[in-house]
Order: C-alpha cells, then structure tokens, then sequence
C-alpha cells in the first residue's frame, strides 16, 4: 500500500483517512410477518366483497376491486 502525502497533509498529526468501525447492519423487519399480514388483509376485502355481491345479487365488487387491483399493477408511476 503506498501513501501520497503532500503539502498540507504532511504536518497532521493524524492521517487525513480514518477507518471507523460502525455498529454493522440493521436488521431489517422479518417478511414473513408482512406477508402474512398482506394475505389475511386480502382475503378479509375478498371476503367483504364476495357478502357484498351475495347481498347485492350481481357480482359488482368483485369486478370493482379486479379492476382496482389492474390499474394499480399496470400504472405507469408503479
């Protein structure tokens, strides 16, 4: 390893590059409590939607939140 120590760098009594030691990596949230709560999130708006359609008599949440979900995937800014 070479070092190229010039002008002012020469008269400190310390290098001008100090390794530091860091606490290392967060641990990140576990995903599979995320994906868990993805899932029963979605079958609770499935199954709200399905009462919905028996009580209305036409299918109309279900093709309401298909439709909701294809914008969504689909939209330019995703």
């Amino acid at each position: 390893m070479t070092h190229n120590i010039i002008r002012s760098e020469a008269g400190r009594p310390l290098p001008h590059v100090q390794i530091r030691t860091g606490y290392g990596r967060r641990r990140r949230r576990a995903a599979g409590k995320q994906i868990f709560t993805a899932h029963l999130a979605a079958a609770g708006i499935g199954i709200a939607a399905g009462l919905a359609d028996v009580a209305i008599g036409q299918p109309f949440c279900i093709v309401l939140i298909g439709v909701a979900y294809g914008a969504w995937c689909f939209w330019p800014s995703r």
